[in-house]
C-alpha cells in the first residue's frame, strides 16, 4: 500500500508547523482553507511523530474519516469509543484497504472529545507528547475541548490545532491570554488562500445566487455569538423557507446533486417531504440517523439515486462528500466558521463536476460580506464583539436582475451586466463616493471645501485682514490652518499608498472611489477637506486597513 504524497503547498505548511515547534512554540494553529487537505497534512505529522499522539475530533462520523485517513498512511491506531464504532471503522478499513488498522495497543489514539472526557485514560494519557484537535477553533480555555487537553501532562507535550477558520462567533481568540486571546495557541501558520486553491484546481469553482426570502430571526445572538436553536426553529416556522428552498432548487439547480442546510430537524424533515412531493428524491440526515441508514443514504447519493440530502449541521464540519454540486443555505448564521464550512461542502473536486452552485436563501453571503474565498485576516487575539469594523472589507450587494451577489465596489453586475440605478446625485452616499456620478453642484461644493483647505498662508492672512481680525486671532487661526494642512499632507500620502494595490489589481477610478467609500464611509473629496483631528483619525483607519483583493 503506497503512502499518500502531500502536495507541495501541504508539505510547506507542514514544514512551517515544524519550524514553529523548533522555535519554541508549543501549540500551533494550522490554518488551511476548507478542502485544502488538513486531514492528510495532520496525518503526515502524526505518522512522523515518534511518541504517543492523540487526535481528537468533534463527532463520530469525523472520527471515522480521521481513522480512515490515518489508515491510508499505514498508521495503526486505537479508537476511544464504543465497540460498535470500532467494528464499523474496522469494516471501513477492510473494505477500502484490505485490512484493519485499528489496534487498541497502538501509540496513536483517535477519540471524539466527549468520549475522551468520559473514558479512563490513566493508562496512556501521561505518555502523549502530541495532541491534535481537528477543527481547532473549538478550543478555548475552560470548555470541554480544553478539559480534554488537560488530561495530557507530559512535559514534552506539543499541540496542533488544524482549522480552516481560526475565528469564532463569540470573538474569542485562539491564542493564549498573553497574546490577547482566550485559548492555548502560541502561533498560527497559514496555508494558501481558498481562491488560490480554486485557481489551481485543488477546489471546485462556484457560482452564487441569492433569492429573496422572509426568514427573520427575532432577538439578538447569545453568548456563543450565534442564534440559538430555538430562535432558528421559531424563525423557520414563521417563514416560507421550506417552499423557498424547493423552489430555489427547481429554478436554479434541478438535476444537480444537492445538500440543503436547515435550521432544525423538524424543518429539515418537512423540507425533505416537500422535495419528494415535487419529484425530487430527498432524504433527511440528522445527528440521530443511525450508522447503517446513514451509510446507505450516502451510498445512494453517490450513485445518484438521491437528488438531495437535507441536513441541519451534521455535515457542516469536516465532512468530505466531493459529489455535492449544489448547496442550498436555509440556515442563517452569524458564525463565519459555520458559514465557511457549509459553503466549502460544495467545493470538493470530483471527476466531471463543473462549477458548484450556491443558493443562499438566508443572506449568509451578505452577512459575512462575501464568500469564503474572499481574503480574510485571522488573529489569535480576542475581538470586540460590540464593534464591527468596516476598515478591512467591502460589502456585497445582490443583483436585482440575476440575483448574483457581488462586491459593492463594482458598478455593474459581473454576471448579467445590470447597472444599479442612481436615484440621486446630490449626496456622496447616493453615488457611493464616485466623483463622476455626482451632480455639478455637489462637486463644486466639495471642491470648494478642498480649495479652502489648500489655501496658501498669504491667502489666509489676506482673508483675515479683510475680515478685520486682530493679529492675535489671526495668528491662532493660522496655526490651526497650518496644522490642518500638515495633517492633510500626511493623509493624502496615506490615501495614495492605500490605493496602490487596488490600482495594481486593475481597479479603475470609479471602482477605487467606491471601495474607499464603502471602507471608510466618505468620498475621497470629503477626505481631502477634513480637519486635523478627523484627518488623523481617518489616517489611522487607513493604516490599519489590510487589503482584501481577490
Amino acid at each position: 500500500m503506497g503512502v499518500p504524497v502531500l502536495h507541495k503547498f501541504q508539505s510547506e505548511l507542514k514544514a512551517s508547523v515544524y519550524q514553529g515547534w523548533n522555535q519554541g512554540a508549543r501549540n500551533i494553529v494550522m490554518q488551511l482553507a476548507t478542502g485544502g487537505g488538513k486531514t492528510v497534512t495532520l496525518s503526515a505529522i502524526v505518522r512522523e511523530h515518534e511518541g504517543f499522539s492523540c487526535v481528537i475530533a468533534h463527532r463520530q462520523e469525523l472520527i471515522s474519516q480521521l481513522s480512515t485517513t490515518l489508515a491510508r498512511y499505514g498508521i495503526r491506531h486505537r479508537i476511544v469509543g464504543t465497540d460498535s464504532l470500532r467494528r464499523e471503522i474496522s469494516r471501513n478499513h477492510v473494505a477500502e484497504l484490505g485490512q484493519s488498522f485499528v489496534d487498541q495497543t497502538a501509540r496513536v489514539i483517535v477519540a471524539s472529545v466527549d468520549s475522551l472526557i468520559r473514558a479512563d485514560v490513566s493508562e496512556w494519557a501521561h505518555l502523549v507528547t502530541l495532541w491534535v484537535t481537528d477543527e481547532g477553533h473549538h478550543v478555548v480555555l475552560g470548555n470541554k475541548w480544553h478539559r480534554a487537553l488537560e488530561l495530557f501532562t507530559n512535559q514534552s507535550l506539543i499541540g496542533l490545532l488544524p482549522t480552516a477558520t481560526p475565528i469564532r462567533a463569540d470573538k474569542q481568540g485562539l491564542g493564549r491570554p498573553a497574546l490577547g486571546g482566550s485559548g492555548v495557541a502560541d502561533l498560527m501558520v497559514e496555508g494558501p488562500a481558498m481562491r488560490w486553491l480554486i485557481n489551481n484546481n485543488f477546489l471546485s469553482d462556484y457560482r452564487m445566487v441569492c433569492p429573496t426570502g422572509d426568514l427573520q430571526i427575532l432577538g439578538d445572538v447569545g453568548a456563543s455569538g450565534d442564534w440559538s436553536s430555538q430562535q432558528l426553529k421559531e424563525a423557520a416556522k414563521r417563514s416560507h423557507i421550506v417552499g423557498d428552498l424547493v423552489k430555489g432548487y427547481l429554478t436554479f439547480g434541478q438535476g444537480l446533486l444537492g445538500v440543503t442546510f436547515c435550521t432544525d430537524v423538524e424543518t429539515a424533515m418537512e423540507t425533505a417531504r416537500a422535495y419528494r412531493a415535487v419529484g425530487v428524491r430527498a432524504e433527511c440526515l440528522t445527528g440521530k440517523t443511525d450508522d447503517t441508514t446513514r451509510r446507505h443514504m450516502l451510498r445512494r447519493f453517490a450513485n445518484r439515486e438521491l437528488d438531495q440530502l437535507v441536513a441541519v449541521d451534521i455535515i457542516s464540519e469536516g465532512f468530505d462528500l466531493p459529489l455535492i454540486e449544489c448547496l442550498s443555505m436555509g440556515r442563517p448564521t452569524m458564525s463565519y466558521s459555520l458559514f465557511a464550512q457549509q459553503f466549502g461542502r460544495a467545493l470538493r473536486v470530483a471527476e466531471g463536476k463543473g462549477k458548484a452552485l450556491i443558493i443562499d436563501h438566508v443572506g449568509n453571503i451578505m452577512r459575512h460580506e462575501g464568500p469564503p474565498d474572499k481574503p480574510r485576516f485571522f488573529t489569535l487575539a480576542n475581538q470586540d464583539r460590540r464593534a464591527k469594523s468596516k476598515d478591512d472589507t467591502i460589502p456585497y450587494r445582490r443583483c436585482v436582475e440575476c440575483l448574483t451577489p457581488y462586491e459593492a465596489s463594482l458598478g455593474t453586475c459581473p454576471v448579467c451586466g445590470h447597472v444599479p440605478p442612481v436615484m440621486s446625485r446630490d449626496a456622496p452616499a447616493a453615488v457611493e463616493g464616485v466623483l463622476e456620478e455626482m451632480s455639478e453642484e455637489l462637486l463644486e461644493r466639495l471642491r470648494t471645501n478642498v480649495a479652502v483647505m489648500d489655501r496658501t498662508a498669504g491667502e489666509v492672512r489676506g482673508s483675515h485682514y479683510a475680515a478685520g481680525w486682530s493679529q492675535a486671532v489671526s495668528n491662532a487661526q493660522m496655526r490651526n490652518h497650518l496644522n490642518n494642512q500638515e495633517a492633510q499632507h500626511q493623509l493624502r500620502a496615506a490615501m495614495s499608498i492605500w490605493a496602490g494595490p487596488y490600482r495594481a489589481a486593475g481597479y479603475d477610478n470609479a471602482r477605487l472611489q467606491r471601495a474607499f467609500f464603502h471602507l471608510f464611509g466618505l468620498s475621497t473629496l470629503e477626505a481631502q477637506a477634513l480637519s486635523a483631528k478627523d484627518a488623523n483619525a481617518l489616517m489611522e483607519r487607513i493604516g490599519r486597513h489590510r487589503h482584501a483583493i481577490i
